[in-house]
């Protein structure tokens, strides 16, 4: 028997290569490596924007700060509910930790203060504080004590909370280090929808860090615009002249400017009688 002389066949299953195969290949790879990277961009992006809000530097001072004291035996500690939330200006507020210039420094405090009418219902009535504080205000104590423009100069935004809650005896609840005045853009977070807040106000998130969430800031926000202009009040805070006795007994300034905190205390309801 003869041998048949064996045929060849050309594959329709595997591609042939043409001139340009490896060109395509090329350019597939560079339009994936493109979109991969605007991808990552983009989740980066989303990433840094959403742990502005929560943020665990701000958390951990707002923890770490002392409860409020009877600075006068006339007064007692109110028992009534309050949100008291700081909120500092700085030059630049991507890093709370970083040393940075502070241009303002302000307090805002919303009172609760329940009611009950002639049938025996029970309501709460918002009273609204914001106090303004001056950055020649001493904070801090011994050898690291000093104005508070000197103090966020040199150790952070983040650093002045304690040394603040000291200088004012008030615990604030929240805090807001914003790379300018947000104050009128939280409060005016009322209509805001918590589910898309990142999106929504992707500008006003890059100037700020908060402890807050976006549903504790627009809860800020409805709190205070339910308060009456006759429960708002506005004001610096009481600062005096401090002094220090000498060994030879005498008493001299020391330069520094210090907040009364029971005057303060009482103008924000805080200490009551």
């Amino acid at each position: 028997m003869l041998f048949r002389k064996r045929e060849r066949f050309e594959r329709t299953d595997v591609p042939t290569p043409g001139p340009y195969t490896n060109i395509i290949g090329g350019v597939v790879l560079a339009v994936v490596a493109v979109a991969l990277f605007f991808i990552v961009t983009k989740v980066a992006d989303r990433v840094a924007l959403e742990t502005r809000l929560g943020d665990s530097d701000l958390s951990k001072q707002v923890s770490a700060q002392s409860s409020m004291s009877i600075t006068d035996e006339n007064y007692s500690i109110s028992k009534n509910s309050f949100t008291k939330v700081l909120f500092l200006t700085v030059a630049d507020a991507d890093d709370p930790n970083t040393p940075t210039a502070i241009t303002g420094a302000r307090i805002l405090v919303l009172e609760g203060v329940s009611i009950e009418d002639e049938s025996g219902s029970a309501s709460t009535v918002m009273k609204e504080s914001v106090v303004n504080v001056p950055l020649e205000t001493k904070v801090g104590s011994g050898e690291v004590a000093s104005t508070l423009s000197d103090y966020c100069a040199t150790q952070g935004a983040a650093a002045c909370v304690v040394p603040l809650n000291a200088a004012s005896n008030i615990k604030f609840s929240h805090v807001v280090v914003a790379s300018e005045d947000v104050f009128d853009q939280i409060m005016a977070l009322t209509t805001a929808n918590a589910s898309t807040f990142v999106d929504d106000y992707t500008s006003l998130l890059k100037k700020l860090r908060t402890d807050m969430t976006a549903e504790e800031l627009i809860a800020l926000a409805n709190s205070a615009a339910s308060v009456s202009e006759d429960n708002y009040q506005a004001f610096d805070a009481p600062l005096y002249a401090e002094t220090a006795q000498a060994e030879d007994g005498s008493t001299a300034e020391t330069g520094y400017q210090c907040i009364d905190r029971t005057w303060l205390c009482i103008a924000v309801r805080t200490l009551v009688q």
